[in-house]
């Protein structure tokens, strides 16, 4: 009797630790290989297979297999990103005693669910520890055409986990829902959608969408590709921020409040964040609009920001409130941040304009 109800207890623990792998609510950055897997004793795996989702074969894993392959990445640190491709090329795909499945894709991570539509939440080992992982696939592709490899599909569990946050106004959560389904919203931002967005956020925010609508691996892609150097102690204020902030500074996108400070943490307003609007849009498309800012309070918009304004309201990125005011001075929410650059990832990547 003291066996089973010690049974019993232990799987409940057992539960609960994989449960608590990670905080669903606030995802780390960054966890181990075991936590993301929710795995913390080989012994919990009941089955396992290497699987090409190209050629629709798979392997079975032998104990031993599993147990080496296990061991050495169970404590390989393994960092989020939000992958809208990653069912492609080699996966390693367990099977727990509890009936949880969830896959190691070699291309892009851990996949441990989803993030809205079309996107997944992955976690990915550092690139000398993709390779030091490598020896399982190179081990199958080599047995390819063996007597134990077989036409299969894959199947994870995981993936019924969907990550994406939404805002509490309702406005806000279709648009919210809309970009992320476009790869436009970075996971750290989800819970920030109603605070003013910062020059570092804003920095972020475009930095991504330059990479998403050029279909680049990476900004730094984008800048090699147009000849743009960048200096990544720009800004002595800036040394610990993101480096979005002095790749767009080097594209002329952002600029500096003086030659030696950004400001990363300072407030946009809607007349400045239409002005970089404006200038990404630039990048891609032939900017230009003779429509006329028909806003009342149209004689607030600085007069730098007079063609930016009145593009973004052509072209349907801003509006105005019911008071028929765009609101030039006020400060710009992430909310709204991200639904203008979702508005502008439609306007440069349609086929006409």
């Amino acid at each position: 009797m003291l066996k089973k109800i010690f049974a019993v207890v232990m799987a409940i623990l057992t539960i609960s630790m994989n449960a608590m792998a990670y905080n669903v609510i606030d995802l780390p950055m960054s966890m181990t290989f075991a936590d993301a897997l929710g795995i913390y004793d080989v012994s919990e795996i009941e089955s396992a297979t290497i699987c090409d989702l190209e050629h629709n074969t798979y392997r079975n894993l032998t104990s031993e297999e599993i147990k080496d392959f296990y061991y050495a990445a169970s404590n390989v640190t393994v960092w989020r990103k939000v992958n809208p491709t990653p069912f492609r090329g080699v996966c390693v795909n367990f099977n727990t005693r509890s009936g949880n499945n969830i896959s190691y894709f070699y291309n892009s991570g851990i996949q441990i669910g989803t993030y809205g539509a079309y996107n997944y939440i992955c976690y990915m080992p550092a690139a000398q520890d993709t390779a030091v992982l490598s020896y399982l696939a190179s081990q199958f592709y080599d047995s390819i055409g063996g007597e134990d490899v077989y036409g299969g599909v894959m199947k994870n569990t995981a993936l019924a986990n969907d990550f994406l946050k939404l805002p509490s106004a309702q406005w806000a959560q279709d648009e919210v829902v809309e970009a992320a389904s476009k790869s436009l919203v970075p996971y750290e931002f989800t819970d920030k959608y109603e605070s003013s967005i910062t020059r570092e956020q804003m920095a972020v925010l475009l930095a991504n969408l330059i990479t998403v609508a050029g279909n680049y691996a990476s900004i730094d892609k984008y800048l090699e590709d147009k000849g743009v150097t960048y200096q990544p102690d720009r800004f002595v204020d800036c040394l610990y921020n993101d480096p979005s902030i002095v790749k767009l500074n080097a594209l002329g996108i952002i600029n500096g409040k003086d030659d030696t400070h950004f400001d990363p943490s300072g407030r946009i307003t809607r007349q400045e964040a239409a002005a970089m609007f404006t200038r990404v849009a630039d990048k891609f498309v032939y900017v230009s609009s003779e429509k006329a800012i028909s806003a009342a309070d149209k004689s607030k918009v600085a007069d730098w920001a007079v063609f930016s304004m009145m593009w973004c309201m052509d072209k349907g990125i801003l509006s105005v409130d019911a008071q028929n005011n765009v609101n030039p001075t006020e400060y710009m929410s992430v909310q709204q941040a991200i639904t203008c650059v979702s508005r502008i990832y439609d306007i440069v990547t349609a086929w006409s304009f």
